[in-house]
């Protein structure tokens, strides 16, 4: 029996003849080349979103701000920003793990920085793309004053200070105003981090480039009184940091410290000077400089009527005429010591001065006096009756042992009293 079977192609129909797609490295270069020019879709294109969009999604913080100042052509910028980051990164690691530099974020990660970072870097290259030196020099100083907001960025603050030197030398019409303004900056900066030696470097240049000028800051004080007035300061302190090792450097100091005083026109400052002087040769046994300077404090004193100052004067005028055996001198200036701090009204002076009144009194043998003294520096100390008691009996126990010493009769006069 025969079969008859279907026809292989039915009338109406096309032939069809299909194959098994070749694997593509079998593929002829001829067949790749076909779909070669065929545009693929993306995913990000189909859900709408362009390629550089994607990019943005994928990449860090840092990669986008750096691609975008590349991309706008500011290539020092770039470069700054990097060195930068390359910077805080060699610190860490000189550092050490257990430093606490390690508890700052890096500058990478914070994005509000950055931001700031890029808008300034980029203003600062076009200024000296322009030939603008000034500008440039404005753009890194806000750098640096946007860095003083926070108290970790010190090496910025350094970094963007030592930036406007560098721009201030090439500004040419201002007479060196910028470059005294970038001195300025920087020795304060120092300052503030305690390194006081360096400081003065700097505020002493600034103190000769603004001799003989009018420049003005923007409340109208004049730059050179400011460096006067500035390195008044800073000598003092470098005194007072170097007198236990080095009391004459400190001298030297003080000195310089009372020339800038009186050079500023400032005479409450130039008075301390005078007073500050004046206990550094007191306590390096030098009673007759010691006076010279004691009495120039208390003649500025007398001319501010400046009464707590007078008082001042008079005791430490006493100091220096006691040390000297001058006895009587050091006498009348503790009774005016003793007369000011009562017109003062200051109980705590009061005592101190009646105290010391009383003390010298002891050492002339005036026992009655000295009693007298006493009980007023006891009478008005600010403590409680039983402490102040306790002072009393103190005095009294002093000061019987000397008069039984010297003049046993005495006592009775005492108890008398």
């Amino acid at each position: 029996m025969t079969t008859t079977l279907p026809p292989v192609n039915p009338a109406g129909s096309k032939s069809v003849s299909t194959l098994p797609s070749l694997p593509r490295s079998q593929r002829s270069a001829k067949q790749l080349a076909r779909g070669a020019g065929r545009p693929r879709q993306s995913i990000g294109k189909l859900a709408g979103i362009d390629r550089a969009d994607v990019g943005a999604y994928r990449n860090s913080y840092k990669h986008n701000l750096s691609l975008e100042i590349l991309q706008e052509g500011y290539v020092s910028s770039f470069i700054e920003l990097f060195q930068l980051f390359d910077q805080q990164a060699a610190d860490r690691e000189s550092a050490g793990s257990d430093s606490g530099v390690h508890e700052v974020p890096l500058l990478i990660d914070q994005h509000d920085k950055l931001d700031v970072l890029k808008s300034k870097l980029i203003e600062a290259e076009e200024a000296r793309r322009s030939g603008a030196p000034e500008k440039s020099y404005q753009s890194y100083l806000e750098l640096a004053q946007y860095f003083e907001n926070f108290p970790s960025d010190q090496w910025l603050i350094d970094h963007f200070h030592q930036r406007c030197m560098s721009e201030s030398s090439k500004v040419e019409e201002d007479g060196g105003r910028k470059l005294a303004e970038a001195n300025y900056n920087i020795g304060i900066a120092l300052e503030k981090r305690g390194d006081l030696s360096s400081a003065v470097d700097y505020l002493e240049k600034f103190y000769n480039l603004t001799t003989e000028q009018e420049w003005q800051d923007k409340i109208g004080d004049n730059l050179h009184d400011i460096a006067s007035l500035q390195l008044y300061r800073t000598y003092t302190c470098l005194a007072e940091e170097l007198y236990e090792e080095a009391s004459s450097v400190s001298i030297d100091y003080l000195k310089k410290a009372f020339h800038m005083a009186n050079e500023g026109g400032n005479r409450t400052e130039a008075g301390l000077a005078s007073h500050r002087l004046g206990n550094i040769y007191e306590a390096v046994g030098d009673p007759e400089v010691a006076t010279m300077y004691h009495k120039g404090y208390l003649d500025r004193c007398k001319r501010d009527k400046d009464k707590a100052g007078i008082g001042k004067a008079h005791e430490a005028l006493a100091r220096c005429q006691q040390s000297e055996g001058k006895l009587e001198e050091a006498t009348e200036h503790y009774k005016e010591f003793v007369k000011i701090a009562e017109e003062v009204g200051d109980k705590g002076v009061y005592s101190q001065a009646c105290s010391s009144l009383a003390n010298l009194y002891n050492m002339l043998g005036e026992y009655g006096n000295a009693v007298e003294y006493y009980q007023k520096a006891a009478e008005s100390m600010e403590t409680d009756d039983k402490e102040r008691i306790e002072l009393s009996e103190h005095f009294y126990f002093h000061l019987i042992l000397n008069v039984l010493v010297n003049n046993p009769i005495v006592i009775l006069l005492m108890y008398r009293n």
